[in-house]
């Protein structure tokens, strides 16, 4: 198999981990219509309650399984950046694949423990209420839980959204991206983890339901957006004979 067949294999077999989060997000995050929306704490929400616990089992399945595809598709769009950086010959550029693998590889080491961590959070607020009958001391224990991870998954969500979206808007724009009008850059700005969920996201959540619940998935979207991007860069590397000769592992 050809380098750019195996790499356009890989790179959607990331974007379909991608849409196993998205899948996971919804069965996580949807309410029903007129189902309350009320939270305790940070992030403990009454909804769970009514939630089947095959849901969260579900999410958490998609969540560990989309991981694994993730990082195949990032890891092969890491490898032709470094490439197609190298047929640039523009040395200050090689900064940011070096940012766009530690974004990466927290996401990958991150993402199957935190989406976890989440459904976790969820599963005891359920399993306690259901055995006491105290909503209040079934929250309380399900967001102490959550804060004692709180730090970790704040440094997960800084390293592999925030970064990965900074990193992706700055390889737009500087054109290592490679997109041939300033409308498909200004549209690429909106293909991460952060803008998408930020724009579309919120103006999707005013929509009446069940529009409103399409915003969900948006955050994992993103990150299916940026390898996208990679099937863009893919094609230009072609098109330039930027694959010739090369390896990736």
């Amino acid at each position: 198999m050809e380098i750019s067949e195996k790499s356009e294999k890989f790179l959607k077999f990331g974007i379909t981990g991608c849409l196993l989060y998205v899948i996971g997000d919804f069965l996580f995050a949807a309410t029903g219509k007129g189902q309350t929306t009320e939270t305790i704490g940070l992030f403990v929400k009454v909804a769970y309650l009514e939630m089947g616990t095959w849901r969260m089992v579900a999410s958490i399945i998609c969540g560990f399984i989309g991981t694994l595809l993730y990082y195949m598709g990032f890891h092969r769009m890491y490898g032709l950046l470094k490439i197609h950086i190298n047929h640039l010959g523009v040395v200050r550029f090689q900064k940011w694949t070096k940012l766009f693998r530690i974004a990466y590889i927290t996401g990958t080491v991150a993402w199957t423990w935190v989406h976890a961590m989440f459904m976790t959070q969820a599963l005891i607020f359920k399993y306690i209420w259901q055995e006491f009958c105290d909503m209040e001391k079934a929250a309380d224990i399900a967001n102490r839980v959550f804060y004692a991870n709180a730090p970790g998954m704040a440094a997960a969500y800084i390293l592999c959204d925030i970064g990965l979206t900074v990193i992706m808007i700055v390889m737009v724009w500087k054109k290592i991206i490679p997109l041939k009008s300033i409308g498909a850059r200004i549209l690429a700005t909106l293909c991460n983890p952060i803008m998408l969920p930020g724009v579309v996201g919120n103006l999707m959540s005013l929509l009446p339901w069940p529009l409103n619940q399409l915003d969900h998935g948006t955050e994992s979207f993103g990150h299916a957006l940026v390898l996208v991007l990679g099937l863009v860069l893919l094609k230009e590397m072609k098109q330039n004979g930027e694959l010739e000769g090369e390896a990736l592992e």
